[in-house]
């Protein structure tokens, strides 16, 4: 079952590290009657090696009726559990002014991010939240119809909207009406992450009594949606197209008051590559770019592609004495970009009509600017019309 699948809760090692009576117990006490039925008394945990074992079978063992805010609360604990996670919950703590001077300084990474949990509940999904927007890499691109700009007001105003517009169309599509917004700003992005159902699931099983059975459960889907209140465009992480559509449609409707705001056409485009031969230009932040591969589709009835790939096809360009990139459209086209951060150049793929790839979290804003620099992004409602003139 994936809801018990826990990297530290499903540890003995982990949950013997923890300080059960002081600060595991507080935690669980709500959900005593669960545990009751898998024989621990939440009320008397110890430090001994015998708890650590009963507890561990109960947070292992599958049982579709685990209370969905004990499922919640150890999901989001798990993730940040450890060293990583204490730091991330510090450098959260001090961007939002929350002291943490009272908690001991003598709790391991666990501890103290169940102590923090207790008392700032809030500080750790905001935590949570964030490594799981980060996670993301692929996200589909829709710019905006006009040159109209929002703001985190705006966002936080609409959510009520569109939670009421994706409840129904979640429940038609027999995934519950759940549907649930956390939302946060970061530099020029508001990100809102998006959890709802998803389709219902069923495996063989087999009871303790070594009888056959049938277990069934429902999974959590995390979508992500991330709206750039300087160019405009919606980015949005979902599976399948009619999701990315229903969500394009209701930021729409929240924002601007019409489905069709957030047009389904390309933030991108690589034509400039025809003129530049593949040479590229630097920005801010970047030491070298490189273009790696081009796809070229052709016209015509068998929707023939030719593929170009190669270190650096600037280089293999310049080297046969003239620019030859073949006709048609570009439609997608893998850059290798050194990054004045350090470390191996990564890469950096566009698909036309709007797909970026690339890590987000750690180049974003140079990325961006070298994305603007080299014409790859429409970023306003005039650049778009002026794709549409050339064309």
């Amino acid at each position: 079952m994936p809801q018990l699948r826990f990297r530290n809760f499903s540890s003995l090692t982990f949950l013997q590290s923890i300080d059960k009576p002081r600060f595991l117990a507080p935690l669980l006490a709500g959900h005593a009657e669960f545990f009751a039925r898998h024989g621990v008394d939440v009320a008397a945990l110890t430090n001994d090696d015998s708890c650590a074992r009963l507890l561990l079978a109960a947070l292992t063992t599958p049982d579709e009726n685990m209370p969905g805010t004990l499922l919640r609360d150890l999901y989001v604990l798990d993730e940040l559990a450890d060293e990583d996670g204490h730091q991330r919950i510090f450098d959260e703590a001090g961007r939002r002014g929350i002291d943490l001077g009272q908690i001991p300084d003598d709790v391991s990474a666990g501890d103290f991010a169940v102590l923090v949990l207790l008392q700032h509940p809030h500080l750790i999904r905001v935590c949570h939240e964030k490594m799981v927007v980060r996670q993301v890499k692929r996200y589909y691109e829709y710019r905006s119809q006009d040159d109209r700009r929002f703001a985190m007001g705006d966002v936080e105003a609409g959510l009520g909207m569109i939670r009421a517009t994706l409840g129904p169309w979640f429940a038609e599509r027999k995934r519950t009406s759940t549907c649930e917004l956390f939302t946060y700003e970061e530099g020029g992005e508001i990100r809102v992450l998006l959890t709802h159902g998803g389709l219902f699931r069923s495996d063989g099983s087999i009871t303790s009594h070594l009888e056959l059975s049938r277990l069934g459960w429902r999974p959590q889907k995390h979508d992500s949606v991330i709206y750039d209140t300087g160019s405009g465009i919606l980015r949005i992480h979902a599976s399948y197209e009619p999701e990315r559509n229903a969500y394009r449609e209701a930021f729409g409707s929240a924002l601007a008051g019409s489905a069709a705001f957030f047009v389904d056409a390309a933030p991108y485009s690589l034509e400039s590559l025809r003129s530049t031969g593949g040479v590229l230009t630097l920005v801010d932040g970047l030491d070298s770019a490189r273009l790696t591969e081009v796809l070229v589709e052709m016209d015509g009835t068998d929707c023939r592609q030719i593929q170009l790939k190669g270190d650096d096809l600037a280089e293999s360009i310049a080297a046969c004495g003239e620019v030859v990139v073949p006709p048609g459209e570009i439609v997608r086209a893998c850059f290798a970009l050194g990054y004045r951060s350090g470390g191996r150049d990564r890469k950096l793929e566009i698909r036309l009509p709007n797909v970026a790839e690339y890590d987000r979290d750690r180049d974003g804003n140079v990325t961006e600017a070298f994305l603007r620099a080299n014409s790859f992004l429409v970023t306003s409602h005039a650049d778009a019309d002026g794709l549409v003139d050339a064309a």
